[in-house]
């Protein structure tokens, strides 16, 4: 239930990225998207418990983004989802947070 509330659309809050995730099983996989507008290719997605609480981990492959990682711990009482970007193909990491995007009412 817990991995179930991490599960949605979310915007990095410092541009226009964003991580959707559509589903989690029990062994920790997680199946993920990533935008930036265009899809990202994400190489893998995982769950786990950490020091932290209930974290995702992502790893994109793709041009310009080669072994790029996100780690991420879901903060359930502001219901974001906050850590660390790292880019190693420049060596660089920063601290990220995503807000959940809401849901487009039906026209």
């Amino acid at each position: 239930a817990e991995v179930q509330r991490m599960l949605g659309r979310w915007l990095r809050s410092d541009g226009t990225y964003v991580l959707e995730l559509r589903g989690a099983d029990r062994s920790g996989v997680v199946q993920a998207g990533y935008f930036n507008p265009k899809s990202i290719h994400v190489s893998r997605a995982i769950w786990m418990r950490g020091a932290e609480g209930l974290q995702v981990v992502v790893e994109l492959n793709d041009t310009g983004y080669p072994g790029a990682t996100y780690v991420l711990s879901h903060d359930t009482k502001e219901d974001r989802l906050t850590g660390k970007y790292n880019q190693p193909q420049m060596g660089q990491s920063f601290d990220v947070d995503f807000v959940r995007q809401k849901a487009s009412p039906l026209r």
